[in-house]
C-alpha cells in the first residue's frame, strides 16, 4: 500500500475514533506537530482541529504503533513513526507568526493607554464559568480587537452592541476608548453586567450601558435596526451559529452595517466552516471581508478538566501556553440582507460530535 493510501487509511480509522470528518491532510498536520512538541494540547493547537479529531488521530497513532506515551505523559513517535513520516516527506510546523502582534497585524500596544486603562480596570474581572459556556481571551487580544474594528472604520462614531460575549469584556475596552457613539452590552451573565455598569459609573461613561438578557429570547423590538456593528461569539454548532449571527444581524441599520465574531478550529472543522460561510454568503446575504487565523487567543478556563475536550485527551496533561485560538470574522451587510429575530432552541446549543470545550 502506498504512503499516500496509507494515510487515508489512518485517517478513515481516525474518524471512527473520534467521529468527525478526517482527511489524510489532517494526519499530515498531527505528525508535523509532533515534530515539534508532545503535549496534546499543543498538538491540537498546530494541527488547527477540533478536539474530537485530533484525539481520534492521536489514538490511532498510539494504536497502529507510529507512536506512544512517555514517562512524562508526553505523545512521542515510534521508530516506525519516523519512518512514516520520512517516506511521505513530512516536516516540522514552521512558525513565522510576528512576535510583535501576535500574528493579527495590528500590535495591541499602539494605544498604549487604552492597553493600560484595560489592565488597570479588569484586575478584578470575573472568572469564566462552564455554565455559560465562557472563555476569555488575553487582554492584548480585547484590545486588539478594538483597534482592528477601528482600522476598518467600524468604531469612531458609530452605535455599537455587543451580545453575549462580554467575558471578553469587548465592549468594555470599546467604552473605554471613548470613539464610538453608543456601546450597548448585553448578556446572559450578570456578573459581567455588573461588573461594566459600575466601571461605567465610576468613569462617567455616559454613553455605555449593560443589561442582563438571555439569547435565545428574541431581543426587544426597540433594539431591531438601530446599530452600526454588532460583535458576538456564537457557540459552534450549526444551528447556534446560524441563529446568533441572525440575531446580531437583526440589529444592524442598512446595508454596509458590518458584524465581528469569532470561530474557532478547535471545535468547529473546516467541513463546518464550508457550512457556516454558505449561511452567511447564501442563506443571510452578507459578504465576507476578513478572517484573521488565531487572532483571539483564549487564557485556558479554570473548568479545562471537567469538560468532554480533557475527558478525551489521551493524555491528562495540562496544556503550555495558549492552545485554544479562534480567528476573528467580519462580515458586512449587502441589499437585501435577511433578518430574523425569533427564538434560539436549547437543542444542541454547546455541544455536538466536534464541540468539546464546554
Amino acid at each position: 500500500m502506498s504512503t499516500a493510501n496509507k494515510l487515508i487509511e489512518l485517517a478513515e480509522k481516525a474518524r471512527e475514533k473520534g467521529g468527525v470528518n478526517l482527511y489524510k491532510k489532517n494526519i499530515e498536520m498531527v505528525l508535523s506537530g509532533l515534530l515539534i512538541t508532545g503535549n496534546f494540547w499543543s498538538i491540537v493547537d498546530y494541527a488547527d482541529l477540533p478536539v474530537p479529531a485530533a484525539a481520534g488521530i492521536v489514538n490511532t497513532l498510539l494504536e497502529e504503533g507510529y507512536a506512544f506515551i512517555d514517562q512524562n505523559q508526553d505523545i512521542r513517535l515510534t521508530q516506525k513513526g519516523y519512518d512514516l513520516i520520512k517516506e511521505y516527506n513530512i516536516h516540522p510546523r514552521k512558525e513565522y507568526r510576528c512576535q510583535a502582534c501576535e500574528g493579527r497585524g495590528i500590535p495591541f500596544y499602539l494605544d498604549i493607554e487604552l492597553y493600560r486603562a484595560f489592565l488597570q480596570e479588569t484586575k478584578n474581572r470575573p472568572k469564566a464559568i462552564q455554565d455559560y459556556d465562557q472563555g476569555s481571551v488575553t487582554p492584548e487580544t480585547t484590545v486588539s480587537r478594538v483597534l482592528f474594528i477601528d482600522s476598518r472604520g467600524d468604531l469612531q462614531g458609530k452605535d455599537i452592541v455587543v451580545m453575549g460575549a462580554e467575558d471578553d469584556l469587548t465592549g468594555l475596552a470599546i467604552a473605554l476608548s471613548r470613539k464610538a457613539n453608543s456601546v450597548t452590552i448585553i448578556d446572559i451573565d450578570k456578573r459581567s453586567i455588573d461588573f461594566d455598569n459600575e466601571i461605567f459609573e465610576r468613569l462617567g461613561i455616559k454613553n455605555a450601558k449593560a443589561f442582563v438578557w438571555d439569547l435565545r429570547k428574541p431581543l426587544p423590538e426597540d433594539m431591531l435596526g438601530k446599530f452600526d456593528v454588532f460583535i458576538t461569539d456564537p457557540p459552534e454548532t450549526i444551528a447556534a451559529f446560524s441563529a446568533f449571527i441572525k440575531r446580531g444581524i437583526s440589529l444592524l441599520k442598512d446595508e454596509g452595517a458590518v458584524g465581528y465574531f469569532g470561530l474557532t478550529l478547535r471545535d468547529s472543522s473546516i467541513y463546518r466552516w464550508r457550512e457556516f460561510q454558505k449561511i452567511l454568503t447564501g442563506e443571510i446575504g452578507v459578504a465576507i471581508t476578513d478572517i484573521i487565523q488565531d487572532f483571539n487567543n483564549y487564557i485556558t478556563w479554570d473548568y479545562h478538566k471537567e469538560t468532554k475536550a480533557y475527558e478525551l485527551a489521551p493524555v491528562k496533561k495540562d496544556p503550555e501556553g495558549i492552545w485554544y485560538r479562534s480567528a476573528w470574522y467580519r462580515i458586512e451587510a449587502l441589499p437585501g440582507f435577511s433578518r430574523w429575530n425569533g427564538v434560539i432552541s436549547d437543542e444542541d446549543l454547546y455541544l455536538d460530535e466536534e464541540g468539546s470545550t464546554t
